[in-house]
């Protein structure tokens, strides 16, 4: 059973729409898994000693909570990309990683231990029941950003959903373009200009006259 948020409806359960696995050294890897609302789980898989391919125990918590993503791109420089889904994408740096202990987190041998005190004889009816998950698992609300930080964004327009084209700045050669961009809290208003803008970064004086400059 997977953490939910506090006013998430009993009768409907968290869909997971992204995943991504990250393999560490010694065999050992995590997956980051994002929800539909945008709430992003660290899952954590324990696996036998005498058969790898057998997991004996898994862990979900809460690590934060992000913008609806295409996907999860973990580097190995504690970096994570999120191409988002509607709005700018973001590069984020962890600031924790190791938050079992303190995070909002369900287990395994819990979701067992609830099935065993409901008495229902269908093994399977039971794990697939989100009354039964919104009984058992911990709340949360969502926050700010407590594992993580942003570090840089990559401007996107999509989806735009309406363009005006214009002359409205009242003194341009050229006319803007007015879209209306995103969707939701994240929507906003953007102007687009024609040309490309020009950010000096460095100087650098030659140590003569030039002569015979060409292109």
């Amino acid at each position: 059973a997977i953490p939910r948020r506090e006013l998430h409806p009993k009768s409907k359960g968290v869909l997971i729409t992204t995943i991504s696995v990250l393999r560490q050294k010694k065999g050992k890897f995590f997956a980051l898994a994002q929800s539909e609302l945008g709430d992003v789980y660290k899952v954590t898989l324990q696996m036998s000693k005498e058969d790898k391919t057998v997991v004996t125990h898994m862990t979900i918590c809460l690590l934060d909570t992000l913008p609806i993503g295409n996907g999860l791109n973990i580097s190995k420089l504690a970096l994570l990309f999120v191409p988002a889904e509607f709005g700018d994408h973001g590069l984020y740096q962890f600031d924790a990683i190791d938050i079992e202990d303190s995070a909002v987190k369900f287990t395994s041998e819990e979701t067992i231990s609830a099935f065993v005190k409901s008495g229902d004889s269908s093994e399977d009816a039971f794990y697939a029941s989100s009354e039964n998950a919104a009984a058992i698992v911990p709340t949360f609300r969502p926050t700010i950003l407590q594992n993580m930080h942003k570090v840089f964004t990559l401007d996107s327009l999509a989806p735009v959903t309406s363009v005006l084209v214009g002359e409205l700045a009242g003194n341009e050669v050229s006319p803007q373009f007015y879209t209306l961009c995103g969707r939701g809290p994240r929507s906003s208003l953007r102007i687009l200009r024609h040309g490309l803008s020009v950010t000096e970064l460095a100087v650098s004086e030659l140590p003569g006259v030039p002569g015979g400059v060409f292109n």
